[in-house]
C-alpha cells in the first residue's frame, strides 16, 4: 500500500469514528481516490450518512465512496464487487454528486463530482442477504480432481 493510501484511509477512519458509531475498517487501496468504508449498520440509513460525511472528512479524495458491510474484506476488490453487484440498487442506493470540486490543481475539472455506492444489504432485510455457501466447498481439494482427471 502506498503511503498516500494509508495516510488518507487512516484519516477517513479517525474523523468518521469520531462523528459516527459502527465504523469497522477504511481503505483506499487500490486507489487513493476510492474509500471504501466497513460499517457495523446500527440503523437505517446509516451506510448514506456515512458516505456523505466521508466526503466532508476527505475532500480532495474521495472521488468514488464505497459503502460495505462487515461480510466483505475490503482489502478484496472482487468482494467489494461482490457487494455491489448483490446488494446495491443503481436507481436508489448509488448517488451522483455533480459539480463537486476535488483536486484544487484541477482547472480542467476532470475529477470533479463523486460518486456514492451503498453496497450493504437491507437494514430491515439483512437475514436475506446472507452469504449462500455452498455445502461441503471448504473440504475439496480441486488439486486432487485435476490429478485424477488426466
Amino acid at each position: 500500500m502506498l503511503t498516500l493510501e494509508l495516510s488518507v484511509s487512516a484519516n477517513i477512519y479517525q474523523r468518521l469514528s469520531a462523528a459516527l458509531p459502527g465504523i469497522v475498517d477504511v481503505t483506499c487501496q487500490p486507489f487513493v481516490t476510492h474509500p471504501i468504508i466497513k460499517i457495523d449498520q446500527q440503523y437505517e440509513g446509516h451506510a448514506r450518512q456515512v458516505m456523505l460525511a466521508t466526503i466532508g472528512a476527505e475532500p480532495t479524495w474521495a472521488k468514488v465512496i464505497t459503502v460495505v458491510d462487515q461480510d466483505v474484506d475490503i482489502y478484496d476488490m472482487d468482494d467489494v464487487m461482490w457487494a455491489i453487484l448483490t446488494r446495491a440498487r443503481p436507481d436508489k442506493d448509488m448517488l451522483i454528486i455533480p459539480e463537486t470540486p476535488s483536486f484544487y490543481r484541477d482547472e480542467a475539472r476532470d475529477h470533479w463530482g463523486r460518486l456514492l455506492i451503498d453496497a450493504t444489504a437491507p437494514f430491515h432485510r439483512r437475514s436475506e442477504f446472507v452469504r449462500k455457501k455452498l455445502r461441503m466447498a471448504n473440504d475439496i481439494n480441486l488439486a486432487d480432481w485435476f490429478e485424477n482427471a488426466t
